[in-house]
């Protein structure tokens, strides 16, 4: 048994080593495209296949997750937008990390507080008792090899090569480096040092070591026995007597009521709205959707610890509870209605961007969720916790598909068109996903925005034009250099 995990974890740190490597290539240069895609289905197959053993294909909730995991990081082969490419890049990886140890440990109950703490420990402290864990098992191996039968030589060619491969890498950078003449002989046996000097080298060794070692061990630390009590651990329910969370929700309602009579007073005013002095539009719209985030983060945690520690004998008691949980829901509703409509009007003045496209996007997911809290008010057997992770999970996952930058571009597009505004350096910036919407404006009348757009068209092209790897593949990226061609071959 002993020699059988030794064994396992020399092919845990090969693996490991590969996958450092491979992200090197992948992601130290160039644009991320198809690369993204293929990098997370070989992390997920290391892990599978290193916990074959322990974790059995079932109904759960971190299988489900390999959904909008796969997902999204396809979506970096589909589109181009900056926000959800650096969102992603470490969005996947969350979900990676949860996905894991839920299919590791279907048991643990993943909409507890506790789960974060859980998640924190796991990705950074077992990494590094993992690391050492890793090592030693291997170790163990090597020293008992020479009482081993003949065919366990084979550990030791294996564990020689785990050592020498990072040694042989790092001596051979630096005598090129250093001998101008070993450079000479070397470059003619073989091209691939071609350009290689220390200065470039170091950082990729870096980063080939940090990847090596973090996925070695996250991925090992799985096979560390711990005595874990997670449900010990968890905080017991104390329950409150209903009285005390209807005396809260009456003051919180009346003070939202209060707050919903102000606005009516300037906000639903139709064309004889006035905004309050000294706000701006950008101000206002910027400031109400912050405002909006605090005040609903709080109306949640009521609801929740309502739902959760409200005592529950007395039925009149519970039935007022409900009622006033449901007029704070109508009430947090009313806000994202308010700031929708302030955000609109915001638009209508100065156009369309990424911030308030992604500000309606996640006012749409809070009324969603508050149409699942006010569900799981009235039937107390709706999971809500688990149902608002879910549901946020499968929204963003959604948002990644939606073009948003194709959507800015036509909006912005149709203003100028009604009022012959545009800021044309803003739609330059975007995506390549805008450039066929783009395309169609090259050559209106307005000379200076006609410039700009035919600047950056022509920048776009130079960029497309230069050379790509295979691992960069983007069908955005594709279309836009396909269209770009055929309008040089036009002119």
């Amino acid at each position: 048994m002993e020699q059988k995990n030794s064994l396992n974890a020399m092919y845990c740190i090969i693996i490991s080593l590969a996958l450092g490597i491979i992200f090197d290539k992948f992601f130290f240069y160039g644009n991320i495209g198809v690369s993204y895609s293929v990098y997370t289905a070989l992390c997920i197959i290391f892990f599978l296949w290193s916990a074959k053993s322990e974790i059995k294909l079932e109904k759960n909730i971190g299988w489900f997750l390999m959904i909008p995991i796969a997902l999204i990081a396809f979506s970096y082969t589909v589109y181009t937008n900056e926000v959800f490419m650096v969102l992603n890049f470490l969005v996947v990886p969350g979900l990676m990390i949860i996905s894991s140890v839920l299919i590791y440990n279907p048991k643990i109950k993943w909409d507890k507080i506790n789960f974060v703490f859980y998640l924190v420990r796991k990705g950074i402290v077992d990494v590094l008792e993992g690391i050492g864990s890793a090592f030693n098992t291997a170790g163990k191996g090597f020293k008992r090899v020479g009482k081993k039968e003949k065919n366990s030589n084979r550990n030791q060619i294996i564990i020689g090569l785990i050592i020498s491969i990072p040694i042989i890498a790092v001596v051979v950078m630096l005598l090129s480096s250093a001998d101008m003449i070993f450079n000479y002989y070397l470059n003619n046996i073989t091209r691939i040092f071609d350009y290689i000097d220390l200065s470039n080298a170091v950082p990729h060794i870096i980063i080939i070591g940090i990847i090596t070692f973090y996925l070695l061990g996250y991925v090992w630390s799985f096979k560390i026995e711990r005595k874990q009590q997670e449900d010990k651990d968890e905080l017991e329910a104390v329950n409150l007597e209903a009285l005390v969370f209807i005396t809260v929700l009456t003051v919180m309602n009346g003070l939202y009521l209060i707050f919903i009579l102000i606005q009516f007073s300037y906000l639903y005013g139709g064309e004889g709205m006035v905004l309050p002095s000294n706000f701006t539009y950008a101000e206002y719209a910027r400031r109400g959707f912050f405002e909006l985030v605090a005040v609903t983060i709080i109306n949640f945690v009521i609801i929740l610890g309502c739902l959760k520690y409200a005592k529950k004998e007395n039925e009149v008691l519970l039935k007022v509870l409900n009622i006033l949980l449901t007029v704070l829901i109508l009430f947090t509703v009313n806000m994202l209605y308010s700031a929708n409509f302030k955000l609109s009007l915001y638009e209508s003045s100065f156009g369309y961007t990424y911030l308030r496209v992604f500000v309606h996007l996640f006012m749409i997911l809070l009324f969603i969720l508050c149409i699942i809290t006010l569900a799981g008010i009235w039937n107390r057997k709706i999971p809500v916790m688990k149902s608002i992770i879910i549901t946020t999970v499968i929204a963003y996952t959604i948002a990644n598909y939606l073009n948003i930058d194709a959507f800015i571009a036509k909006k912005n597009i149709e203003r100028y068109y009604s009022t012959g505004k545009l800021d044309a350096p803003y739609l330059n910036s975007l995506s390549y996903e805008v450039v066929p919407l783009i395309l169609d404006m090259k050559n209106i009348k307005d000379i200076s925005i006609q410039g700009v757009i035919n600047e950056g068209l022509k920048y776009r092209k130079e960029e497309l034009q230069k050379n790509k790897s295979l691992g960069e593949f983007n069908f955005s990226r594709r279309k836009a250099q396909k269209l770009l061609e055929n309008m040089g071959e036009k002119k």
